[in-house]
């Protein structure tokens, strides 16, 4: 009965920890069940930011990954021709849903 126990301790730890990477995003700290981060990238040579454009990626269940997420389609969907800063939003629900986004500021 004890190697019994150890037997299914052991599967259900290599469980959690083989599912735990399904779909976290990258990108600075992370909640296992939870997270919803802004994180700075860098700055541009643009001396303000009024503009505001945003592109992302976005995961489900870890088994599939969408979207463009690169500072020029960010910029691109603001019309924004000087970048001001870059920041990096992440997003996740217990790994089952994710989004990763770049957002940029300029003009």
């Amino acid at each position: 009965m004890k190697v019994r126990g150890k037997v299914l301790t052991m599967l259900a730890v290599v469980s959690l920890v083989g599912l735990s990477g399904c779909g976290f995003v990258a990108d600075g700290p992370f909640g296992w069940g939870y997270t919803n981060t802004k994180t700075p990238v860098t700055m541009g040579q643009a001396k303000t930011g009024s503009k505001k454009g945003k592109a992302c990626i976005t995961s489900f269940f870890g088994f599939t990954s969408i979207g463009d997420a690169s500072i020029d389609a960010a910029a691109k969907n603001a019309g924004i021709k000087e970048i001001y800063s870059v920041d990096s939003e992440n997003f996740s629900i217990f790994g089952t849903y994710t989004r990763q986004c770049t957002a940029v500021s300029g003009e």
